[in-house]
């Protein structure tokens, strides 16, 4: 089975967690005995095709669309893609289009009709969880493409039950179309030789506790709330220091927060690291905290748990099902219980290693992608075989089917 992935990012580009995703599950897929094909944005002139590990990956340039904002960006950037798109047709039979997020619906609906090739597609999160609520037009328009391509789509996956009952809830989607999949993690990959002290003193000093954020620096991520909790843990454990890694646009106001707190100096903003050091930064940290006020997953918990650290999650959506039974978690907004969970983390050995035993477990046995390769290809072999059935096909096969030169 031959399956075209549609995403806006895949690495060495990366933005937020879709890349990761992608690259991770094409990669599962090639055991399982899929054939994927990745379609992507390229950047810096490094357009053209790669094979990877059996992926066959086609990447178009993206450099230079003139756009005055990113859905501008995203909807141009989408004709481009629907180009490429196109060119791999002629050289591949697609069986199946597999679309991720709202960012490259517009060219997977138009190659499904063009094509007649029936679509998945994985929504990875929600406008109006990303923003609280959909007031302006730009919120309008992200949220208009996410419950069209809910609509188009033959089945959609999402990671959580929590997102499962957010589509059903405000796209009036029926529950029979679709699949929860959660994300996964490859648990050996945190399996790391460094000099643990050399790299420590990049963020910190030998004495100090590192409290560790991963994430885009936004708003939905909390990362304010951590902060917010930064002199209560102090107080308590003088020698912690908040490490945050990642970009966005709340970094300004995150410091200005940290400098009248007082606390200005125990706060370190990383900006964006690759994943070598990111990795090695999970098996230095004490604690590793994920405030979200919005979670449709949180694939920062596992990859903390995969890395042996444990975990402080807020009680969002989708945080509440990877880190239940192996983290400790807070209300989403509060920062005084942050600082309970991060505290009693640091002062309390017993339940740090139940901690991180009881998540290195979940880790291995429920979120390898292996068995998450698995259970999407059953979802793909449902799709194909329904598609068999149906009458919607390529017009020349149609007019085939009818004068009985074929058999379905």
């Amino acid at each position: 089975m031959n399956v075209l992935h549609l995403t806006w990012e895949f690495p060495p580009f990366k933005v937020g967690g879709i890349a990761a995703h992608v690259e991770d599950l094409t990669k599962a897929q090639v055991k399982v005995g899929l054939t994927p094909i990745v379609v992507t944005c390229s950047f810096c002139g490094k357009e053209g095709y790669e094979e990877k590990d059996g992926v066959h990956i086609f990447r178009f340039n993206a450099d230079n669309i003139p756009a005055e904002d990113f859905p501008t960006w995203v909807l141009e950037m989408n004709l481009l893609m629907e180009n490429q798109i196109i060119k791999i047709f002629d050289k591949f039979k697609i069986d199946l289009l597999h679309t991720h997020d709202w960012l490259s619906a517009t060219s997977a609906i138009s190659i499904k009709h063009m094509y007649r090739v029936p679509m998945v597609a994985t929504i990875h999160s929600m406008e109006i969880g990303r923003r609280g609520a959909v007031r302006q037009d730009r919120e309008r328009l992200i949220d208009d493409l996410e419950r069209r391509l809910v609509y188009e789509s033959w089945r959609t996956i999402v990671c959580s039950y929590f997102m499962k009952n957010s589509i059903c809830s405000c796209f009036h989607t029926p529950e029979n179309k679709i699949d929860v999949i959660p994300n996964g993690i490859y648990p050996e990959k945190y399996d790391l030789s460094f000099d643990y002290e050399s790299v420590k003193m990049k963020f910190a000093m030998p004495f100090e506790k590192i409290v560790l954020f991963v994430g885009r620096l936004v708003w939905e991520k909390g990362v304010d709330l951590l902060i917010g909790a930064a002199p209560k843990i102090i107080s308590k454990v003088p020698e912690a220091k908040f490490v945050f890694v990642g970009k966005g646009y709340m970094k300004n106001k995150c410091m200005d927060i940290a400098h009248g707190l007082g606390v200005r100096d125990k706060v370190y903003f990383s900006g964006y690291l690759d994943d070598k050091d990111v990795d090695a930064l999970y098996s230095i940290a004490d604690v590793v905290v994920v405030p979200s006020r919005y979670e449709p997953f949180g694939i920062v918990a596992l990859e903390a748990m995969a890395a042996k650290t444990p975990v402080v999650v807020a009680s969002a959506g989708g945080l509440c099902e990877v880190a239940d039974g192996c983290a400790y978690k807070v209300a989403v907004e509060n920062s005084d219980e942050i600082a309970d969970g991060v505290i009693s983390i640091l002062t309390n050995k017993e339940l740090k290693n139940d901690m991180i035993e009881n998540g290195f477990l979940k880790v291995n046995t429920l979120y390898n992608w292996n068995v998450i390769a698995s259970t999407t290809k059953k979802t793909y072999e449902k799709i194909i075989e329904e598609y068999k059935k149906a009458n919607w096909k390529p017009q020349k096969k149609i007019e085939k089917k009818q004068k009985g030169e074929i058999y379905e």
